[in-house]
């Protein structure tokens, strides 16, 4: 097979066609990228010295620098929203902020940010105060001043295929404005209560993707977007809570993205959904993030069995063993038997689970993006 563009590997990849490899993500969505520490250990490894840009400062997480994109030879480019520049949004204080929504966020020990109150947070759920809370503006300038003009860019110095990266959606910022617990609670307690919130939600939401989408024209090929439903051993909330609450507000998010334009929809969660994958290749979801192999029933041959085909996966390199403690032959074996299974047909696209830690090693971050950009042999057993 003749050697692909990344561009034409990615989207080849995406519809379910073998390519010459399988396509490598590295940095283009807040949940496929490294978080600081391990940055900096891999810009020494590599012997680079550039400054360090974050991609978000709550997570520490980075994006990386193109002479590391082309030293993996990775195969995307990453688009972001800019900032809101006014409702809610205020720097409390060295260690805490607002932000847009009304959450407050504050740094822990160990860099990161929690967040610690919502707007929402342990009042009655009356709807009243969903009615008169400053929600952000979706039309604010801050979020898309020169997105087309990167965009554009983008595709004039690269033949990678470009990822909008749109915010997380209804769940977490539901979570986010009122609390984890009170949240999944008033799904079962107080229905009209969630569902109000998440009708406001999804207003911003589906206004900020058509407005992005607006702008960028035909420079993207990739949206993602996030909203775990899923822990390591099960869903948060029943499929029944999922497919009347949550799922019709899923499928208008995601019809909203692909009435505007011919992308991919590449959707995040974390955890054991395997009993909601059925259900995302239903509304429209095209590939599925992280691919938590560790979590239960996330075998990747059942996965592959089930769906391949009609769901392609993104991720799928442990991050709970493998990269933090594993040899970096290790990482490699885990690698070859990631795309013998998962790559076969296509429908793959290489990465971590999740962003890659502290822990993990340099040495094994390269084992796995050069076990990635080798030529698949789907004769090798998937366990060699």
């Amino acid at each position: 097979m003749r050697t692909m563009t990344h561009r034409e590997r990615a989207l080849a990849a995406l519809n379910h066609r073998e390519t010459d490899r399988v396509p490598l993500d590295f940095g283009t969505t807040i949940s496929t990228t490294i978080i600081m520490p391990a940055y900096e250990n891999l810009k020494k490894y590599l012997g680079l010295e550039h400054e360090t840009k974050f991609m978000v400062r709550r997570a520490r997480t980075v994006i990386p620098d193109p002479k590391v994109l082309d030293r993996f030879d990775v195969d995307f480019l990453g688009l972001r929203l800019g900032d809101f520049r006014g409702g809610n949004y205020r720097e409390l204080d060295a260690t805490a902020l607002i932000d847009a929504w009304g959450t407050t966020w504050k740094k822990a020990p160990d860099g990161h940010y929690i967040n610690v109150k919502g707007p929402f947070q342990n009042v009655e759920p009356d709807r009243r105060i969903l009615e008169t809370h400053r929600w952000p503006d979706p039309n604010d300038p801050g979020l898309y001043e020169g997105l087309k003009e990167r965009a554009i860019q983008m595709r004039k110095a690269s033949d990678r295929a470009i990822i909008l990266d749109l915010p997380v959606g209804i769940i977490h910022q539901c979570q986010f404005l009122r609390g984890f617990s009170e949240w999944l609670m008033d799904l079962l307690m107080n229905p009209e209560f969630a569902g109000r919130m998440m009708d406001f939600v999804e207003k911003v939401w589906i206004r900020m993707a058509q407005n992005a989408l607006e702008a960028l024209g035909d420079n993207v090929d990739v949206v993602a977007w996030g909203d775990d439903v899923a822990s390591q051993e099960s869903l948060l909330l029943s499929p029944k809570t999922y497919r009347e609450h949550i799922k019709p507000r899923h499928r208008r998010m995601v019809q909203a993205i692909k009435s505007l334009r011919d992308v991919k929809v590449s959707y995040h969660s974390c955890g054991a959904v395997y009993e909601l994958i059925e259900d995302l290749i239903d509304i429209g979801v095209d590939s599925l993030n992280p691919v938590q192999v560790s979590a239960r029933n996330m075998d990747p041959v059942k996965l592959k069995k089930e769906f391949g085909g009609r769901m392609a996966f993104w991720g799928g390199i442990d991050t709970h063993r493998v990269l933090p403690f594993g040899t970096p032959e290790e990482v490699r074996k885990e690698v070859r038997r990631m795309i013998n299974i998962l790559g076969k047909k296509g429908g793959y696209v290489l990465a971590s689970v999740h962003n890659i830690q502290a822990e993990v090693p340099p040495e094994n971050i390269v084992a796995m993006f050069e076990e990635g950009k080798s030529r698949p042999d789907f004769r090798v057993r998937p366990g060699s």
